[in-house]
């Protein structure tokens, strides 16, 4: 049967999955086959014959993408952009030379933007791309609509369980904690995302004044320990900082405090479980204000230029004396902690589109129904990947790009990000999902690799 193909990839599995699985089913529902699997594992089945042409949803569009977008272009693919971090950045200018190449967007059919900042800005620093513009939300943010998000409600119980009364703090220190030992600076120079003197020196400063803000958060929360105001405290760092340093620094200050980094899952169950969430500066603020709690920024330079929206919609302490005191309003006072959520709500809208219904996924696939995206069948595509997979690719060359291409989706730091795909990770949401009456069917789904399903 020939249908359209449309190939979503997750670069972090307990970030993107839940959402790209809503699409998928949506997808399905609209008859199109779903490729759904991890970043590397993806874009290595387009990269050869035996990825039928279809619609590949990209993360971002860098001009080091450019010729292996044109070349899939050429095959009869077609190309739509998603920013998975679309709403967390600074200078819209700088934004706009690292996320969006001018050459790459020549090959991009679509590039759909997470809310009317982020497309204003779009509009503003690359005018060449507002024909291809669209409105859409994200579709990780729809998972945390009423119903939607009954995918967590279980997870948080469970949590809320083993862990009793505690403080969740959700890091975002990669920048000044990198999980790959490098030079920030240096290596987005050499991909092509800084292409100013003044983007060199912004990133720069930015780095900085994150190494300053991740000292002064351990410094707050050594004291947290000290004042012994919860149970206990749970760190989880981002997937792309380097958790080691988390683990020495938490042995060193004592208390009760709970290093967890599950790859499987993000942070939305551990916000939903939480007595009180900190961050500085993380998208998880956002997202706190979507499942209706609120969530509080260590912003210890209120007037610094790099303050960014989570910041701006979070109640912000700027020391641990003030974080403290917030800790005991919200335990006397329930009417401070539903007006933090009601305020930061407020000021969503032009950061995410999708605050209220409809779903993102729906706007999405509107946008991709318009698209000229070929019909294929699956038996050629699938016999030629089984027989790469058997025998390799035959030249020389090609043996050594394979192996490439899978020793890098199996590195430590790759499997800290996403360490693989079950059928169950797929299967688990869309039936909560039916239960809840956010969706009709479940979708036939297949394991084609390591890494990939398809659901159809």
């Amino acid at each position: 049967m020939k249908r359209r193909t449309l190939y979503l990839y997750c670069g972090v599995k307990g970030t993107d999955l839940f959402g790209k699985t809503l699409l998928a089913a949506r997808a399905v529902a609209r008859g199109w086959r779903v490729y759904l699997g991890g970043f590397v594992e993806i874009l290595d089945m387009v990269a050869h014959d035996d990825g039928a042409p279809g619609l590949l949803v990209e993360n971002n569009v860098f001009d080091s993408k450019a010729e292996r977008l044109d070349s899939l272009k050429r095959r009869g693919f077609r190309i739509a952009d998603l920013d998975e971090e679309g709403v967390i950045y600074q200078d819209p200018e700088g934004y706009c030379a690292e996320k969006i190449g001018p050459r790459a967007l020549e090959a991009t059919d679509v590039v759909l933007a997470t809310g009317s900042r982020q497309e204003g800005h779009i509009r503003q620093y690359r005018p060449q791309a507002a024909a291809k513009l669209r409105l859409t939300g994200n579709p990780r943010f729809d998972t945390l609509m009423p119903g939607a998000r009954t995918v967590y409600e279980e997870p948080a119980r469970a949590i809320r369980q083993r862990y009793g009364r505690f403080l969740l703090v959700n890091l975002n220190f990669n920048p000044a904690n990198p999980g790959r030992k490098t030079d920030m600076v240096a290596k987005w120079r050499k991909l092509g995302k800084l292409a100013t003197p003044r983007q060199v020196d912004l990133v720069r400063r930015w780095v900085e004044h994150k190494k300053r803000r991740m000292v002064g958060l351990q410094a707050l929360l050594a004291e947290v320990v000290r004042a012994g105001v919860f149970e206990r405290i749970v760190l989880r760092p981002h997937p792309e900082e380097n958790h080691d340093t988390w683990r020495e620094w938490a042995a060193g200050v004592g208390g009760d405090i709970v290093f967890h980094y599950d790859p499987q899952s993000g942070a939305n169950p551990w916000t939903l479980a939480s007595t009180m969430m900190l961050h500085a500066g993380c998208t998880t603020g956002l997202e706190a204000l979507l499942l209706d709690l609120p969530s509080v920024s260590f912003a210890p330079e209120p007037d610094s230029e790099f303050q960014n929206p989570a910041d701006a919609v979070s109640a912000r302490v700027t020391t641990a004396g003030e974080f403290l005191e917030q800790a005991k309003t919200w335990e006397t006072s329930g009417d401070r902690a539903r007006a933090i959520v009601e305020t930061g709500r407020s000021l969503l809208r032009p950061y995410i589109e999708n605050v209220a219904p409809p779903f993102a996924v729906d706007r999405i696939l509107d946008v991709a129904d318009g698209i000229d995206v070929p019909e294929t069948g699956t038996a050629r595509y699938a016999i030629g990947r089984a027989c790469r997979t058997l025998v390799g690719i035959a030249t020389a060359d090609g043996r050594k790009e394979r192996r490439r291409v899978l020793d890098k989706s199996r590195s430590a730091f790759r499997v800290q990000r996403f360490p693989g795909l079950a059928v169950e990770d797929v299967r688990t949401p869309i039936d909560r999902w039916i239960a809840a009456g956010v969706l009709e069917r479940m979708p036939n789904i297949t394991r084609v690799d390591r890494a990939v399903l398809r659901l159809q």
